[in-house]
């Protein structure tokens, strides 16, 4: 019975270490924008337009964006209109800079399995070596490491619609988060999620919002394409 107990304790435990090291946590610090620290003019019920980059280096990707915007905005008690009809167009740019190597120490787990004789008689038995418990040493390994962008700029829609790119920000908000994922199309589902519980606000300062990978906003948007 002992050993069976063991061996379940010993499976829960795995289960437990392989959840945490699946879902991966995306650090992001966002900063929103309004002029004089004053309250976005636009609510839940406003009429929105998102307009893309039509010289974007990768057009399929922005179209991408595009559609995760208007679901987010939908999401979010927003109305999508045609141009025209805009109350607030919603322009939006993003990037990733160049690789960095950075050293990091990275704990050096693993799992012991042994066989003996006891006092209870022949047994099995385990254990978990992992720095803090006494064994288990961390080691130094360079990384690249990515910064990771996201600008969401709304303007008033009629200035956007007579003066184009001069039209004066309503509001700003930005999204950044650094990393080891060269993959800006998935990371970039972090930064709109962590961006929209900010949006419209004057945060004053950088908020940092954990995303995980697995959190249902983020599931959602990776459906959209």
């Amino acid at each position: 019975m002992k050993k069976i107990l063991s061996f379940f304790l010993l499976g829960l435990v795995s289960l437990a270490l392989f959840g945490c090291a699946s879902a991966r946590t995306y650090r992001v610090q966002v900063n929103g924008y309004t002029e004089q620290y004053a309250a976005a003019p636009f609510s839940p019920g406003a009429k929105f337009f998102v307009k893309e980059n039509q010289e974007a280096d990768n057009p399929l990707l922005e179209k991408e964006v595009k559609a995760k915007l208007e679901r987010l905005l939908r999401q979010h008690g927003y109305l999508l209109v045609p141009f025209e009809q805009a109350q607030y167009v919603l322009l939006f740019a993003y990037g990733m800079g160049a690789p960095e190597a950075v050293a990091v120490a990275v704990p050096d787990w693993s799992v012991g399995v042994g066989f003996g004789t006891g006092y209870s008689g022949p047994g099995a038995g385990y254990g978990f070596y992992g720095p803090g418990w006494g064994w288990g040493p961390y080691y130094t390994e360079t990384q690249a490491i990515y910064n990771r962008w996201l600008r969401l700029t709304v303007v008033d829609g009629q200035a956007y619609g007579a003066a184009g790119k001069a039209a004066t920000p309503v509001w700003v908000g930005e999204a950044r988060s650094s990393g080891t994922s060269s993959d800006l199309r998935e990371v970039l589902n972090a930064l709109l999620v962590a961006a929209f519980e900010q949006f419209g606000r004057n945060t004053r300062k950088a908020v940092p919002i954990p995303i995980k990978s697995n959190d249902p906003r983020f599931g959602e948007l990776e459906t959209v394409q």
